[in-house]
């Protein structure tokens, strides 16, 4: 219909299922300052780290003033037991895909130079290379997925969250870590750290000199942590049609591309629509679900 939805009317409630001052914290935030300019109306953001944010927002009034910006836990949310519904029980706004910045990284002075050493050594004796991950999330999946692609035994440990990984490998207790750019760039400026491949079918434009794995001829890509804006069942489409196009004109920004680039070390790029974005849910959920620890 050519009548466009009055919306925002009032303030916009978004639930953070993360602690402030990280990631997904910050994108609000900075993507809140550009929804203000625009509609004359603010975020609300409420921090509630893990599966309760989710919880509240499932059961939030359905009015068209209700979201969540979700990662990849509602994805495989049903899946492993953590919820009885996942992102599918709710009302779809848009899947932000992520980009491709995980990476294998080593020390500087590590034996291995190039990716195919550290699997070629890994091939040899599976015991003799050790990789550090968390045993949840994306690094845990990741690291499952690179088994089945390469076919070796790869040998893993927990070693915690990313700041615990990267002092595992500054430590020397394991030999690569699987991480991401943004997490470990500094360690790499600082002389410590190389990365010897990064995820992706093509090189990450901010970090343009580690080569994927596909260039190095592991025929291996994993999908990247996606976001995902979520409604509670039963909002209105057009409310959500409506959210869709507004953070998609907001992400198509330039201003927005300096300030994902400057504060978060980030690419910006256009949001799908509603419908693209449930199909390529569905995607991810079966990727993501492939590998959920039960």
């Amino acid at each position: 219909s050519s009548e466009k939805i009055d919306w925002p009317t009032q303030p916009v409630n978004i639930m953070c299922p993360a602690a402030a001052g990280g990631g997904t914290d910050m994108t609000l935030r900075i993507l809140n300052e550009y929804f203000t300019k625009l509609t004359g109306q603010p975020f609300v953001i409420t921090n509630v780290t893990g599966i309760s944010g989710y919880e509240q927002t499932y059961q939030a009034n359905p009015d068209g003033y209700n979201f969540i910006l979700g990662t990849t836990t509602i994805f495989t949310s049903k899946e492993d037991g953590t919820l009885d519904y996942d992102w599918s029980d709710y009302s779809m706004v848009g899947l932000y895909e992520g980009d491709y910045t995980t990476v294998i990284a080593v020390q500087a002075d590590s034996p291995y130079q190039t990716i195919n050493d550290l699997l070629d050594a890994a091939k040899a004796d599976p015991h003799s290379v050790t990789g550090g991950i968390t045993l949840s999330g994306q690094p845990y999946m990741f690291a499952q997925a690179l088994k089945d692609a390469t076919g070796i035994d790869l040998y893993y440990v927990d070693v915690g969250n990313t700041s615990e990984r990267n002092a595992a490998l500054l430590g020397g207790q394991v030999d690569y870590i699987v991480t991401n750019v943004v997490s470990a760039q500094g360690y790499v400026d600082s002389g410590d750290f190389r990365f010897l491949a990064i995820d992706g079918e093509e090189r990450y434009e901010l970090c343009p000199d580690v080569p994927t794995f596909k260039e190095q001829g592991v025929d291996f890509c994993f999908y990247a942590q996606p976001m995902i804006w979520l409604a509670p069942a039963g909002t209105d489409p057009e409310v959500c049609k409506a959210f869709n196009e507004i953070l998609n004109q907001i992400y198509t920004n330039p201003n927005l591309a300096e300030d994902f680039k400057t504060k978060l070390s980030t690419v910006a790029h256009a949001l799908p629509s509603v419908e693209e974005s449930t199909e390529l849910a569905k995607e991810y959920a079966e990727a993501f679900c492939k590998y959920v620890k039960k």
